[in-house]
């Protein structure tokens, strides 16, 4: 399956129309769980519906003034979910943002919008990006003098945020889907990642290889039951499937409920080595804890 929502939203177009299914380890936009509109696509990662609640509840846990958050996103299909999401939890909690920026996944200018959070007074940023495009928003803040506290969703989750951004991502907080518990495979995967530093400081790495595995079995599935369809077996395979990412069991629209969320902090130390570490988690039934 395709990475980003966008990506996979339109390999939808194609592969549902030749009957063939795809399974997506990173594509998070809300849009995709409509299963009419999206037929056999699945997903081992939960939707942004949920993670634009967790997002709002780290920044109202923080009790910034009202009027002073500000939300910078891209406006393809992952930047403009999460951002909706987050956007109508935040006020319907009676919160108010001191500016909405929108900007193309393609741009690297982000002097308007820096400036425009300045105008505005705003004194937090949510970051609706990728950690290259996020980077260079941290950068542009620093350049600018704006010293307020950043918060992102899983595209800056991961310690290459650090390798994005000259200046330092320390205090930099964000979200990610948190790991379910695991077995054996989640165990045995966590050791060989940690062997490699792409995989140890890269994000959706135990998805990528559930999203693969799941996939392998279910074409061994589909040869010994011929007369089942390829998103059969798949639906099939998917019920508690022990992965390294948790357990998977798939929903009938293909999404899965996920885990909950990490809440991670950054740290940069003098000499430059960045950690991201999950000291809090979201969840829909407990909150923050």
């Amino acid at each position: 399956g395709a990475a980003c929502s966008g990506a996979s939203m339109a390999a939808n177009a194609v592969l549902s129309a030749a009957g063939i299914p795809q399974v997506s380890y990173a594509s998070t936009s809300p849009a995709l769980s409509d299963a009419t509109a999206y037929p056999d696509f699945f997903r081992v990662v939960p939707s942004d519906a949920l993670q634009g609640q967790a997002l709002s509840a780290v920044v109202q846990a923080d009790m910034p003034a009202d009027g002073t958050v500000g939300l910078v996103h891209m406006t393809n299909a992952y930047g403009s979910g999460l951002a909706d999401a987050f956007t109508a939890d935040f006020e319907a909690a009676g919160n108010t943002l001191c500016t909405t920026i929108g900007y193309e996944e393609t741009m690297t200018d982000f002097s308007a919008a820096v400036q425009s959070m300045v105008d505005n007074g705003c004194t937090s940023a949510v970051l609706v990006s990728y950690a290259a495009d996020g980077g260079m928003i941290i950068d542009e803040m620093n350049s600018q003098g704006w010293t307020g506290q950043v918060y992102g969703g899983d595209g800056i989750a991961e310690e290459g945020l650090g390798a994005e951004a000259t200046s330092s991502v320390n205090g930099v907080i964000a979200t990610k889907p948190a790991a379910a518990s695991t077995g054996v495979v989640g165990a045995v995967f966590a050791g060989l990642c940690a062997q490699s530093p792409d995989c140890a400081g890269g994000i959706y790495t135990a998805e990528a290889f559930d999203g693969i595995v799941l996939v392998a079995l279910a074409a061994f599935a589909q040869m010994a039951s011929p007369g089942a369809t390829l998103s059969q077996v798949i639906m099939a395979t998917g019920q508690g499937l022990a992965g390294a990412s948790g357990d998977i069991s798939f929903m009938a629209n293909g999404d899965v409920p996920g885990a909950g969320y990490c809440v991670g902090d950054f740290t940069e130390d003098a000499d430059g080595n960045v950690a991201f570490t999950c000291n809090r988690s979201w969840d829909p039934a407990n909150g923050m804890s």
